[in-house]
């Protein structure tokens, strides 16, 4: 989920230790505003956040938020998450604008849906699986252990690793679609590394 950002300009670029990227995140609001940011890849104005912030720790749609749900989170980003994160160098808040923005330090910094391993498969394994099968297919053939044609060894590979991505494909948008529009379930990317919440 990679984005284009409009950084603030003026921002240096430096490296965050693992304990401040936990510190960043270990926040349940200051995820949601990370995610947001990460999502919209672009500026974004603080009451604009704090309605999808709201609407997500209500698990409501974000015209459902009332005013006091949204002026509790506002509240709560500009005086204590926002300030936060901007300390940390992940976000720049512009007072003025009362735009919040990722730095130019926070490129790397990225927020994803987790994948839930209870509803979804290790689809991973199943390649494997099957790149396992068809090299064994291949080599039985090769060494005339198997008395069939190549072309019919191929069209048996080729339909069990057609038939797996669909499936793959399939459980993937099931995934989303379950997730589409409800709080999301984070995944956290940073440089090089994973890890999970």
């Amino acid at each position: 989920m990679s984005t284009t950002r409009s950084e603030p300009t003026g921002t240096s670029s430096r490296d965050f230790s693992k304990d401040e990227v936990y510190d960043a995140v270990k926040n349940l609001r200051r995820r949601y505003v990370l995610y947001h940011l990460n999502e919209r890849g672009r500026p974004v104005q603080l009451g604009e956040l704090a309605e999808q912030v709201a609407a997500w720790e209500n698990n409501i749609a974000i015209e459902d938020v009332s005013p006091e749900q949204r002026k509790s989170v506002y509240s709560a980003l500009y005086q204590t998450h926002l300030p936060k994160l901007e300390e940390i160098g992940i976000v720049s808040y512009d007072r003025h604008s009362k735009e919040v923005s990722f730095t130019d330090s926070a490129q790397d910094f990225e927020l994803y849906l987790a994948n839930d391993s209870g509803t979804t498969l290790p689809w991973h394994r199943f390649y494997l699986l099957l790149s396992g099968l068809g090299g064994t297919l291949v080599a039985a053939t090769w060494i005339g252990v198997l008395t069939v044609s190549s072309l019919a060894v191929t069209t048996v590979l080729l339909g069990l690793f057609a038939t797996t991505a669909l499936a793959h494909v399939y459980d993937r948008y099931c995934w989303q679609r379950r997730f589409r529009g409800t709080t999301p379930d984070f995944a956290l990317e940073f440089g090089d590394r994973r890890w999970f919440r």
